[in-house]
This record gives structure tokens, C-alpha cells and sequence, in this order.
């Protein structure tokens, strides 16, 4: 696109060029010497719904009648659908990417650990992530890093705690903390 076809900027909070193109806002999210452990950070809330549930079956192939079928769902413990336990992990993890909290400063994601699935998600429930630091270390083979490892728990609109778990991200050093 030439500079002369270029969208004018409308808004939001990336200022435009002189070309007219939108350049795209530094780091917004918190460097690593900014983690307090056991500070506690908390997402905005979201519903789940039925197409939150079939898009997932789609996209992993999971169709588990637990999942799809409401008249083979009413017939088990659960007492009718329930979402899956990855697209719960896949949510809590969605939530505390929307508080933009490493935004620009995570650099990888290093692994899921002691994850567990406490209770269902159901259809209409609406849920949350709560999460603080529990660990830091500075990375060995990576100077410009340190590694974070947070405890996370998914709870639901009753605040029960329906998924926890670990998880441990490559999270960049202020620039001038050499």
C-alpha cells in the first residue's frame, strides 16, 4: 500500500506516521524487576458459551458427546455439557493476555505445570483469572531476561476455583537494568 492509500489513524493508542501508517506502541507490560511475588493480579471476567464450547471441538477435533450432545450429557454426573478441560486452561491463559500484563516484555512461554481441573465449566458460567508471582529467578542463558513463574486459578461467577496451575514465562529486564 503507498503511503498515499494509507488509512487515516481513527484512533486508539498508536500514533500515526507522517506516512500515515500506525507505528506500533512500545512495551506496555511489566519487565521483570516490576514482579512482586505474591502480588495478586485479576482478569476481567467472560461467559462461557455454547459456541466458545463447538468452536473448540472444531478446532482440536474433540467431539465428546460430554461436550456436544445434551441429551447424552444429561444422562452423567455433570447433569449436561460442560466445556473442556483445555479450553478452560485456554481461557484462564486468554483473560490475563487481555490485562496485557507482559504485553511487549513476555518473550516465551516456558511450560503449564500442576495444572488441575477442580470443577466443571458449564454453559453460561462466567469466570476469571486471579494470579500471582510466586517465583523469580534472573535466566542463566539469557542476560536480558528473568523467568516468572506464576500460580494461577480460574474461578467461576460463585468463586470457586475450577482450574489452577503454574505457569512459568521468559519475561524481558528493563532495558537499563543491565
Amino acid at each position: 500500500m503507498s503511503p498515499e492509500n494509507a488509512p487515516e489513524n481513527t484512533g486508539g493508542n498508536a500514533p500515526a506516521t507522517s506516512a500515515g501508517f500506525l507505528e506500533e506502541p512500545g512495551p506496555t507490560g511489566l519487565w521483570f524487576e516490576d514482579f512482586v511475588l505474591g502480588r495478586t493480579m485479576r482478569s476481567p471476567a467472560r461467559t462461557v458459551t455454547e459456541a466458545d464450547i463447538l468452536t473448540f471441538a472444531g478446532l482440536t477435533g474433540d467431539f465428546s458427546e460430554l461436550h456436544t450432545d445434551e441429551l447424552f450429557a444429561r444422562n452423567t454426573a455433570f447433569g449436561g455439557r460442560i466445556a473442556h478441560g483445555l479450553l478452560g486452561l485456554a481461557i484462564a491463559h486468554g483473560l490475563i493476555c487481555r490485562t496485557g500484563h507482559i504485553r511487549g516484555t513476555g518473550l516465551a512461554s516456558l511450560g503449564w505445570d500442576k495444572w488441575e481441573i477442580r470443577g466443571a465449566i458449564r454453559i453460561g458460567d462466567t469466570v476469571r483469572s486471579v494470579w500471582r508471582a510466586v517465583r523469580l529467578r534472573e535466566s542463566r542463558s539469557r542476560p536480558d531476561a528473568g523467568i516468572v513463574t506464576e500460580w494461577i486459578e480460574l474461578v467461576n461467577q460463585h468463586d470457586a476455583v475450577v482450574q489452577r496451575g503454574e505457569h512459568t514465562s521468559l519475561i524481558r529486564r528493563r532495558p537499563d537494568s543491565g
